[in-house]
């Protein structure tokens, strides 16, 4: 009897392979297809994914979310600046054109590709073809390289082709696209209101394209997309969507589910989700919360069970670390180096006289250390007021006589929901007495500032604040 192993992509916890190897290797003889990581030690993990790979009949899918690079999930890899970032600091003007030199983006994706393939990661869940044309989008923002489809196919089908020449695995993600929505998909379901031909124009375009550049796998979102499924099912467990990505798209690759642990398909449990699935065509379910418990449902309602296609992505994978240690240091070179490419200058940046930095901080906890630290350098008496979601905006700034700066901390990432209502309230009260407004996250979240200057960062690790404080008193008068 075949093993429903073969089609689940279970949670590998770095932080604790060690402890729980064990579990981990438990599952490699039950046949399981391979792992999603999250976080850890580079070294602890590179050595354990090693001897789990040792114990696999074929290669194992060793996946992870690496968007920002391997740093974003293990600790010991090069942190990079979101895809937004890589984008500007690739755009050029030539005669009031706009184009791309794309040296340093391809540079930026060996990187990725060279110390993911070191840490045994063999498959990359990027690049994000989601092209966000919702500012008011939660979960996407600067995690796509754009708001228009020439960007995101341009960028994406390069990060593609660049991936798979070192020998890991693109996918393409989250299809037909997550961009014009208002909803994560994390805590609910998005509804995706386009009709087919604007789909066909827009949306569908970046994964039409990465079909073409050869994109070994693609992840479907879980959203509800009526113009591909009038029933309302989600596409993730939709025959009509998984049809048209394979027939009308032609796209012949690995089909896989986003998390199975996400709240866009919470009307359903994993179990029967993950059975509609495979009914509908998907190849992977990725992240079941319990992958002993699926595939034993899977078994017993003998759900429909293709391994061809999924063994033959396996035995093209690498199938053990790579031996030769990346340049870690021309690496994180490399990430300054874009993430000061990249910012984004709106107006006058120029101060005069003392200055007050609003700190915005929509996170749970302080991360804006390094640039509080490098602004003191040079700005003599300078005042520092927090505000944080606890706090809300009772302690609203008085900074009479002084220059505003405002510098918002709220990070895209899952489960959050979207920047907290308490910071828009903020930003309000503070539009038209700040002088300066800066975002380390989405650049949406300046919309509609008028009459001071932005200064978009995209993210905001140590360096890009470092980088941020070196150009603002670069213009102090």
């Amino acid at each position: 009897m075949q093993s429903y192993y073969r089609v689940l992509v279970p949670r590998l916890n770095g932080e604790e392979i060690g402890r729980n190897f064990s579990r981990y290797l438990s599952l490699v003889k039950k046949g399981v297809a391979g792992f999603i990581v999250f976080g850890g030690r580079l070294s602890e993990v590179r050595k354990h994914i090693a001897l789990l790979q040792s114990e696999a009949q074929l290669p194992l899918i060793i996946a992870s979310d690496l968007e920002r690079g391997l740093g974003q999930q293990l600790r010991g890899g090069t942190p990079f600046p979101p895809a937004m970032a890589l984008a500007q600091a690739a755009r050029r003007k030539r005669a009031d054109r706009e184009h791309f030199e794309l040296s340093r983006f391809r540079k930026v994706c060996s990187a990725v590709a060279e110390e993911a393939a070191y840490a045994g990661i063999n498959t990359i869940f990027a690049p994000v073809l989601d092209i966000n044309t919702n500012p008011r989008n939660p979960i996407i923002a600067q995690r796509a390289f754009g708001a228009d489809a020439p960007t995101v196919s341009l960028l994406g089908c390069e990060m593609v082709k660049v991936f798979q020449s070192f020998g890991i695995a693109a996918c393409g993600k989250h299809f037909p696209g997550h961009g014009d929505t208002e909803v994560d998909s994390h805590i609910s379901l998005p509804v995706i209101r386009r009709p087919i031909a604007a789909l066909r124009k827009t949306e569908l375009r970046p994964f039409r394209d990465a079909i073409g550049a050869g994109v070994k796998m693609i992840m479907l979102g879980h959203l509800k997309v009526p113009a591909l499924d009038p029933s309302g099912v989600p596409v993730t467990l939709s025959p009509r969507a998984v049809s048209f990505l394979k027939r009308k798209m032609r796209y012949g690759g690995i089909v896989i589910t986003d998390a199975m642990n996400m709240g866009g398909i919470a009307g359903y449990s994993e179990e029967a989700a993950s059975l509609m699935a495979l009914t509908a065509g998907v190849d992977i379910i990725l992240h079941p919360s319990n992958a002993d418990r699926v595939a034993a449902y899977l078994r017993a309602r003998k759900a429909p069970l293709e391994t061809a296609r999924i063994e033959e992505f396996r035995r093209d994978l690498l199938s053990s670390p790579a031996k030769e240690r990346p340049d870690f240091r021309k690496n994180t070179m490399l990430s300054r180096a874009v993430t000061e490419r990249a910012l984004t200058v709106s107006g006058s940046l120029r101060l005069r006289g003392r200055s007050c930095l609003v700190i915005l901080n929509d996170e749970e906890d302080d991360r804006s250390g390094p640039l509080v630290r490098e602004l003191r350098k040079g700005l003599a008496g300078l005042k520092v007021i927090r505000l944080t979601r606890s706090s809300g905006t009772e302690r609203f700034p008085q900074a009479e006589g002084l220059q505003v700066v405002a510098a918002i901390f709220s990070e895209t990432r899952g489960w959050k929901g979207g920047a907290g209502n308490w910071l828009h309230d903020a930003l309000s009260r503070l539009a038209g007495r700040g002088k300066i407004f800066i975002s380390f996250g989405s650049p949406y979240l300046l919309d509609g500032i008028e009459g001071a200057a932005t200064l978009f960062a995209y993210w905001d690790s140590p360096f890009t604040q470092e980088a941020v404080a070196r150009l603002l008193l670069s213009k102090v008068l």
